[in-house]
C-alpha cells in the first residue's frame, strides 16, 4: 500500500486553524480587511509548514543536507556539545519561505541529544550582510544538538538553532532511535539556521551561496 502523508507538517495545524477561524469570524462580523489579512496569514502558514516528499539520495557514502535553505558558511569549527574536537562545518540559513522540515544527513543511530538555552540573535543573514561579530553572537543562540553515529562508526552532529524570529525548535530524535538518511526528524518554526558538523575526512561539495534541499542535495561525501 502506498504510504500517504499530509502535505502539511502537523506542527502547523494549530497556526493555520486559528488564523482561518479568526478570518471566518472577522468576515461574519463584516471586518473585511481584517478577514483578508488573517486569511492571507493562514495561507502563508500553509506555505511555511509544507512537507513535500523528497527523492532521497541512496548512495551510502553521501551526506545530504539536513535543511532547505542557503549555505552561509563552510569552514572548520570546534564542536563543543559532543565531540569536543575540530571538525568540518556547513551552516544553512532557513528563510521564512523555505521548507522548515529537518532531515537526517546520514543514516544511523541517535547517540546524543542536548538542549542548550541561549539568546535569540539574528542567525540566518546572507554572507555579504553577515559580519563575523554577528556570526559569533549567533553561536550563543538557543539550540538543540543531535549526535548521529553511522553504522561505520562516523559521528555527525546537527544543530537546530533559533534566531530573531524562529523561537521554537521541535525534534523527534530521541536517544537510541535509528533513522535512515533523509528521514524527517524535526522542524524549526519560521526559519533560522541549521549547522552540520562532520568528520574532517568528509569532502564538502557545497560553498557559500549554494541553495540546498533537505534530503536531496549532497553536501559532502564520507
Amino acid at each position: 500500500m502506498k504510504n500517504t502523508r499530509a502535505p502539511i507538517a502537523s506542527e502547523g495545524f494549530t497556526y493555520i486553524g486559528v488564523l482561518a477561524l479568526f478570518a471566518w469570524a472577522a468576515a461574519i462580523l463584516n471586518f473585511t480587511l481584517l478577514s483578508i489579512i488573517l486569511a492571507a496569514l493562514a495561507v502563508l502558514c500553509v506555505f511555511f509548514f509544507r512537507d513535500p516528499q523528497r527523492d532521497i539520495q541512496s548512495d551510502t557514502d553521501s551526506v545530504v543536507s539536513p535543511a532547505d535553505g542557503t549555505i552561509i558558511t563552510v569552514d572548520e569549527a570546534y564542536e563543543r556539545d559532543f565531540l569536543n574536537a575540530p571538525v568540518k562545518r556547513v551552516s544553512i540559513s532557513l528563510a521564512l519561505y523555505d521548507c522548515h522540515i529537518n532531515r537526517m544527513p546520514v543514516g544511523g543511530k541517535v547517540t546524543g541529544s542536548k538542549y542548550t538555552p541561549g539568546s535569540f540573535n539574528i542567525a540566518n543573514m546572507p554572507g555579504w550582510l553577515y559580519p563575523d561579530s554577528m556570526k559569533k553572537a549567533s553561536e550563543e543562540n538557543e539550540r538543540r544538538s543531535t549526535l548521529i553515529e553511522t553504522p561505520g562508526g562516523q559521528e555527525f552532529v546537527v544543530y537546530q538553532m533559533t534566531g530573531f524570529l524562529a523561537r521554537r525548535i521541535v525534534s523527534y530524535a530521541e536517544l537510541g532511535m535509528e533513522f535512515k538518511k533523509g528521514d524527517r526528524y524535526g522542524i524549526i518554526k519560521f526559519g533560522s539556521r541549521v549547522d552540520l558538523y562532520m568528520p574532517q575526512e568528509c569532502v564538502v561539495e557545497v560553498r557559500a551561496g549554494d541553495k540546498v534541499a533537505a534530503g536531496e542535495t549532497v553536501i559532502a561525501w564520507m
